[in-house]
């Protein structure tokens, strides 16, 4: 068993599975999530859990946080029982939820005042690939800080790319999910159009992924009723055009588009706000 000693908040879809995965590494692993089944599942893998972000930082070296909402984040960290309530002076906070640049900023700020390092390192391949093993790190913050990490990154997914200094992770996210939801949405009318002229999408789709319309959404439709984060995602977009004074009508078409598409796909209107 490994010497670095991991926390990890937020146990849901996706960190369930990255729990397995850096458990199965050889590293310790103490959890904690709101939701009591999740964290008996860890527990299952031979995770440990923990009543509180404050309990799960407790002797960590690095800590992960994958909540959905900045919010949630924001106190998972920075709450009365948050990690840095708990996490001593070195060790690393990893964000790999999907939140804006300047919010990774802002709690890289929060962090340096108790002594903690910060990393932003949202994750692209979603369930499948958290699943899999195979998750894409989009990554910022220091050299040194990603390398303490990294081993624990690594047995959820080889791929990591350093953009830049904390919040260069998000600005790669926040972009990624923008040409994922802009191809969801191609996708859709696509196989709309197909239907109504008696092509059905069971056997478009197969033809479509040997052609040059190919893409991730389409290659992963069984998969693609769970999109939770779409309309969020192009928010932060907008955000980040607005604040560099870009016009950006695509991406604004693109935040209505998702909304039919999520509640079509059964999802709660929490998630479209």
């Amino acid at each position: 068993m490994s010497d670095l000693k991991i926390g990890f908040v937020g146990l849901g879809r996706m960190g369930r599975p990255m729990c397995r995965h850096i458990l199965k590494a050889g590293f310790p692993v103490a959890g904690y999530d709101p939701v009591a089944e999740s964290v008996k599942t860890v527990e299952s893998f031979g995770g440990v859990g923990r009543p509180s972000p404050k309990a799960v930082a407790d002797g960590a070296d690095v800590v992960f946080v994958m909540p959905g909402f900045y919010n949630e984040v924001e106190e998972a960290i920075c709450g009365p029982e948050g990690v840095l309530a708990g996490a001593a002076a070195g060790c690393v906070i990893v964000v790999a939820s999907t939140i804006t640049p300047v919010q990774a900023e802002a709690l890289a700020a929060r962090c340096q005042e108790k002594g903690v390092a910060f990393v932003d390192a949202p994750v692209c391949q979603g369930e499948i690939g958290a699943e899999g093993g195979y998750l894409v790190w989009l990554v910022g913050g220091e050299e040194a800080d990603i390398d303490k990490a990294r081993p624990a990154m690594v047995a959820c997914g080889s791929e990591i790319f350093h953009l830049g200094k904390v919040g260069a992770g998000m600005v790669g996210k926040a972009l990624n999910n923008m040409l994922l939801w802009a191809a969801l949405t191609a996708d859709h009318e696509a196989l709309a159009i197909a239907e109504k002229h008696g092509v059905p999408k069971e056997k478009l789709i197969p033809a479509l992924l040997r052609s040059s319309g190919t893409n991730w959404p389409l290659q992963n439709w069984k998969d693609m009723n769970k999109i939770p984060w779409a309309h969020k995602d192009m928010q932060i977009v907008l955000e980040m055009g607005d604040r560099a004074g870009l016009t950006l009508p695509l991406s604004g078409l693109l935040r209505e588009q998702v909304k039919p598409i999520m509640k079509a796909a059964g999802m709660s209107e929490d998630f479209i706000r």
